[in-house]
């Protein structure tokens, strides 16, 4: 399936999704305001962490090993079941450790133990999302595009319905609440929808321990743990940062302004997910370097275009999407959308590294970020304020993408078999 067409079909799924992370947020923002979605964002970046560990980064490998093996059961049958061990063992295991540490994760979390017996919840839900996202990524490496973002939908309406709910009659418990139930919920609808699939059998998941695949999809595990855990590393202290050198309210609307870019670059991140790693594991040389012009032809013109729009209505986007309390996005949004555009572009390139399993430039790649992002934010939120810490994420990017194109330069079009 062809970018274009693979980038139809998940915005169908993206265009639902965003309509109700916008309706849910909205809701957020107004119930909770901007304690209660700093509250959010230390639990979000707890569960980034959490959804890496409880598969060991393997998703990534699953997708690429899939694609690549999608004409041989017998290969199959060894990445799945592996796969399967891995994501059940990893599992398991966070489940004891989150349960029995509840209070201890909830004073770090949260600044106070009444959260433990949400914490304790999310522990449990931790084995489904682990064996949803199994499915899914098999799913991807299997390009069943309309199938997975039939799953998407479902899980993402019911999902919606019960945040909704939670908000309204619990507050900020039931938000944190909803998380554990919505990932149960993903688990039921993916598990379902996978008997619908050939050549995929459940007793392919329970078809034993391979030690040759389970070298091979370890490859992708220092990759996947070091994304998430150098993001979560810079949010957090960025997200900590603001929280002392001003308050709550501007970490929260640091926090508001990060959701509402995530939320619009979900198409394209949508996209790049179902297309950009089992292509670009296919591809070498002369070709690699084709499609990603190709990608980067497409999706420069979409970012701008998306971005002058919200720049331009953005005091409209903030009350109607989040609340009047979140006002101080409108100090953040023109230098954190111009990140945007360049962090898009550096991701195309990031996806060939995941593709190519290229292990120890990748990692370099995601510490640099953190690290010049962190820094920055530190010495121009002391020079410029409040604005500072989007002009960071700008600049952060810019140098991320600048590195980057200077590694490929080699990689790709001096080196044509890379």
């Amino acid at each position: 399936m062809s970018f274009i067409k693979t980038s139809f079909f998940s915005g169908i799924g993206t265009a639902v999704s965003l309509v109700l992370k916008l309706i849910t947020n909205k809701v957020m923002a107004v119930y909770l305001s901007t304690d209660g979605m700093f509250l959010l964002g230390q639990l979000k970046d707890f569960l980034k962490i959490s959804n890496v560990i409880n598969h060991a980064g393997t998703l990534n490998g699953t997708i690429s090993y899939t694609a690549r093996y999608k004409d041989d059961p017998k290969e199959l049958k060894r990445i799945w079941g592996t796969g399967f061990i891995i994501h059940a063992g990893c599992s398991i295991l966070l489940m004891l450790v989150v349960t029995i540490f509840s209070k201890s994760f909830s004073n770090y979390l949260f600044g106070t133990g009444q959260y433990s017996t949400i914490v304790a919840a999310l522990g449990i839900s931790m084995v489904a999302i682990s064996m949803h996202l199994l499915i899914m990524s098999v799913l991807n490496g299997l390009k069943r595009i309309k199938l997975y973002i039939s799953i998407h939908i479902m899980a993402a309406i019911i999902s919606s319905v019960i945040v909704v709910l939670l908000i309204l009659e619990y507050g900020i418990e039931g938000a944190l609440l909803s998380f554990a139930i919505g990932q149960v919920i993903s688990l039921l609808i993916s598990a379902g929808a996978l008997l619908m699939v050939k050549p995929f059998a459940f007793k392919h998941f329970i078809s034993g321990f391979d030690k040759t695949a389970f070298q091979q999809l370890l490859k992708y595990s220092v990759m996947a743990l070091a994304g998430p855990l150098c993001l979560v590393a810079a949010t957090f202290f960025v997200r900590s940062f603001l929280a002392a050198e001003f308050d709550r309210q501007h970490a929260g609307s640091w926090e508001g302004m990060w959701r509402l870019s995530a939320m619009y670059l979900l198409f394209l991140t949508t996209t790049f997910k179902f297309y950009l790693i089992p292509t670009f594991s296919e591809l070498q040389g002369e070709s690699l370097k084709k499609e990603v012009f190709k990608v980067w032809r497409f999706i420069v013109p979409v970012v701008i275009g998306i971005a002058i729009t919200l720049y331009l209505l953005r005091d409209w986007v903030i009350n109607l999407f989040l609340d009047k309390d979140f006002y101080l996005i409108g100090t953040l949004i023109g230098f954190h959308l111009l990140g945007d555009i360049i962090k898009i572009n550096s991701w195309v390139l990031g996806n060939i590294l995941i593709a190519k399993a290229k292990t120890k430039v990748f990692v370099v790649f995601q510490v640099e970020w953190a690290l010049v992002f962190s820094l920055l934010t530190w010495l121009l939120c002391g020079y410029y304020g409040f604005v500072g810490v989007s002009m960071a994420y700008f600049g952060a990017y810019i140098v991320h993408f600048v590195l980057m194109n200077l590694y490929f330069r080699r990689l790709i079009w001096a080196n044509k078999t890379a």
